[in-house]
């Protein structure tokens, strides 16, 4: 899951996660609910950290991902991203 995302890389949120540091990685971002077409990135992990208890529960691990070029988010893509994020303790 999305937990955020700029243009230069994503947050994600895994259930034991089987990357390590340094893997490349190639990841469909799907941004916006109302589409089933994902943004296809590629990057590298720069940091995998389990989350502290009070945030586990479906998952356990975050994972810092840096994309190998920079994205453009569209204002469709952040508002829908925003408003997925507030049951999680995003911006409402």
């Amino acid at each position: 899951m999305i937990a955020d995302v700029a243009e230069s890389g994503a947050l994600l949120l895994l259930r034991t996660p089987d990357w390590k540091v340094g893997d490349t990685l190639r990841i469909d971002l799907y941004l916006e609910l109302a589409t089933e077409k994902p943004r296809q990135v590629s990057g590298h992990v720069v940091r995998i950290e389990p989350l502290p208890d009070e945030r586990t529960s479906l998952w356990t691990h975050q994972v810092a991902v840096e994309f190998a070029e920079p994205i453009t988010l569209t204002a469709a893509e952040i508002e829908s991203l925003e408003k997925r994020q507030v049951p999680f303790g995003g911006r409402s």
